[in-house]
């Protein structure tokens, strides 16, 4: 069994280490995982609202608020629209909700029912005109509807884009676009999900209505060093920081009149301290007295919101902040902004109210999207999934008890196997909207009676997901045959609904990437693509482009949409562009790696505990993997109901451990007990009727010697 150890700098390990007291194992998987800048660890350790991105810092979120505010105010016909995934829902209930929530009057919402392709089409165009709804929010989609929303506008329809696909050549001439995967958009990490950009135009929304919005100050530090006085100010604007100044001043030898700090502060903005009495001492040494400065000193009312402050000098705090490991600043002036910036933000009730459940929602939505768990949607899971554990909203709480897991410490996964395929049932069955309203409902008896519809949908999709794989399976293999083992597309046999989940199977079965496309009543083709890492299906797709009415997606899940007179023409394009060789399919062999290589002394809690910390795993954060040579099989368990897995017990020092290998390669019979094995493995907790217990998932194990 071959393995790999993803490579170290051993130097960098060890200033991780240093810096934020780790252990260096766990240094080490940090610094192997590439979690190495102070940006990176950032979002690795904090969960706190105070450290997402400040949705101000794309381009247009300021023109969104004000054309959203303007139309509450004005009682205009507001239409959300989304798509029918999960994350469409969870963003199109993030919108409704916050807009309900801040008195719009008149909210309608609409999702792609039934056999409707994906996205803003012309005859949905006709029906908002003819509804008379003046602003329209796209959710999860709007990037590609370029003649629709020219349309629109034409019409007096104001329409606000909230994606995150891809962009083609062209953007749609709307009032507003926040796409975080646009060049120039001015967000600094790509990889939000729908429900997460609707997020961030809703707290942008709440930031509106309390007074840090449009604010503007500087925040001033100083302090004595030897025969000088180092100041250090930072210019703020909405909470962002938008300028910064240091000035080194030898005492008694500099002239005021040529101080580049003194112009800095010169602009007309409140300038904020902790203590004005010292910071103002320390100016007047630097300038020999010769400066009129008017401070604001923040400490009585930062110590009434943050008892921490109280007591400490800056330098003091500054020794138990963090905030100073993830800038490059001075320790005292990053640990004034970031106090701050807490400060400023815990005092509005207006950025919490009901926040939980929209943060919850966030969560969901990005998992379910398989949206990279790296920079703020780390953060923001985290948050999440602690929200749904501690304060589920009515809608979640009665899904989470019907699933059994009401009570458990939830991790991605729960969302990802077992939540999550819930809600994408009511979509791929054409009835996203029985998932909507069991979001947007206040009734518990409908929530219950939605949600009970919701597990129904849930076990006919399982059910034709499994009629439709056993129906198309000669199909699938004629088809590998055809492409020389490279793909499979599927023509035919499947639903609309179903193209993404039958795709997905057949790419953990096979290997290979799929294509499966579905005829629909109205002479249109819809289609769904699933690759494995390493191969990009909607760069794949963009090759036929051409043929296409609509198309996007992600790297590993994309689709489109055609019209069936084209499909001829397709199939011989993809045909002549896969058989011709020129496109690695198959992506690059995935080697086994692993982030450390354990020992029996290390099999106690803190591997574990290292488990939890990297939690909530998914995509470009997958589960922890370790190699050990260290176990003995103790017992082998017959598999009672067929399957490729393996269910053993593992004796590593003194204990024993439950172990769970699925998609075993290995026959039936070929480990038994006292065998000394070598594996790969992932620590992990099964979770069976309220009590926890440590289990290991086997990645890979074959006999040593």
């Amino acid at each position: 069994m071959k393995h790999q150890l993803r490579p170290t700098d051993a130097a960098m390990v060890r200033r991780i280490a240093g810096d934020f007291s780790l252990d260096l194992l766990t240094a080490t998987v940090l610094e192997r995982r590439g979690f190495r800048t102070k940006e990176d660890l950032k979002y690795f350790f904090e969960q706190d609202i105070v450290y997402q991105h400040s949705p101000f810092l794309f381009e247009d979120s300021f023109t969104v608020v004000e054309r959203i505010n303007s139309a509450i105010e004005e009682e205009e016909s507001i239409l959300v629209f989304g798509d029918r995934d999960t994350d469409g829902i969870t963003a199109t209930a993030i919108m409704v909700k916050e807009l309900e929530r801040l008195g719009a009057a008149h909210v309608a919402y609409r999702l792609p029912m039934d056999d409707e392709p994906y996205g803003l089409t012309m005859d949905l165009v006709d029906e908002i005109i003819a509804k008379g709804h003046t602003l329209l929010i796209t959710v999860d989609n709007g990037i590609s509807a370029i003649k629709e929303i020219e349309k629109l506008e034409d019409m007096g329809v104001d329409v606000i884009v909230l994606d995150h696909h891809i962009a083609g050549d062209e953007f749609p001439p709307a009032l507003a676009i926040l796409d975080p995967k646009i060049e120039g958009s001015g967000y600094p990490f790509s990889g939000l999900a729908g429900c997460m950009v609707a997020f961030k135009a809703c707290y942008a929304l709440r930031f509106s209505r309390t007074p840090l919005y449009q604010s503007r100050c500087i925040l001033l530090h100083a302090t004595l060093g030897n025969d000088t006085v180092r100041i250090n100010a930072v210019k703020l604007e909405n909470l962002i920081e938008i300028d910064r100044m240091t000035e080194e001043v030898t005492i008694g030898l500099f002239d005021a009149g040529k101080s580049r700090i003194l112009k800095f502060l010169d602009c007309n903005q409140p300038i904020f301290v902790l203590d004005a009495s010292v910071e103002l001492k320390m100016l007047n040494k630097a300038f020999s007295n010769s400066v009129d400065v008017s401070l604001m000193d923040l400490r009585s009312e930062m110590e009434k919101v943050m008892p921490a402050v109280r007591g400490r000098t800056l330098f003091d705090l500054s020794l138990i902040s963090k905030a100073p490991l993830y800038e490059a600043g001075d320790k005292e002036i990053e640990t004034l902004v970031s106090l701050f910036r807490s400060f400023s933000i815990y005092r509005q009730k207006e950025l919490f109210e009901g926040i939980d459940e929209l943060i919850s929602l966030a969560a969901l939505g990005t998992v379910a999207d398989l949206m990279p768990l790296r920079d703020e949607n780390r953060l923001f899971v985290k948050m999440g999934l602690r929200r749904m554990e501690r304060n589920p909203s009515d809608s979640l709480r009665y899904l989470l008890s019907r699933l059994e897991l009401l009570g458990k410490k939830l991790t991605a996964r729960d969302i990802s196997y077992t939540l999550a395929p819930v809600i994408n049932s009511s979509g791929r069955l054409g009835c996203p909207d029985v998932a909507l309203e069991f979001f947007l409902s206040k009734d518990p008896s409908r929530i219950a009676e939605l949600g009970e519809m919701l597990l129904d949908m849930n076990r006919k999709r399982q059910k034709n997901t499994e009629e439709a794989l056993e129906k198309v399976r000669d199909d699938a293999v004629s088809s590998l045959s055809f492409f020389m083992d490279r793909m499979i597309m599927i023509e035919g046999g499947v639903p609309r609904g179903l193209t993404g989940s039958i795709a997905s199977r057949f790419l953990s079965e096979f290997k290979k990437p799929v294509l499966v496309l579905a005829g629909m009543d109205d002479g249109r083709i819809s289609a769904s693509m699933r690759t494995a890492k390493g191969f990009d299906a909607r760069a794949f797709l963009d090759n036929f482009s051409h043929l296409f009415q609509d198309f996007g997606g992600h790297s590993c899940a994309a689709g489109f949409s055609m019209d069936v007179s084209n499909l001829k023409r397709f199939k011989a394009e993809l045909s002549s562009f896969v058989l011709a060789g020129d496109a690695d399919l198959a992506g690059p062999e995935e080697d086994i790696l692993v982030d450390a290589e354990i020992s029996k002394q290390y099999f106690d809690s803190r591997l574990w505990k290292l488990k939890e910390a990297f939690e909530p795993f998914g995509q470009e954060n997958e589960t922890l993997k370790f190699y050990t040579a260290a176990a003995e099989v103790y017992e082998v368990f017959q598999n009672r109901n067929g399957g490729s897995f393996l269910r053993c017990s593992l004796k590593i020092g003194d204990e024993i451990y439950p172990a769970l290998w699925w998609d075993n390669d290995k026959e039936e019979g070929y480990f038994k007990a006292g065998d000394k094995v070598e594996m790969v493995f992932s620590p992990d907790i099964n979770f069976w009727k309220g009590i926890e217990k440590k289990q290991l998932m086997i990645s890979a194990m074959d006999k040593l010697g």
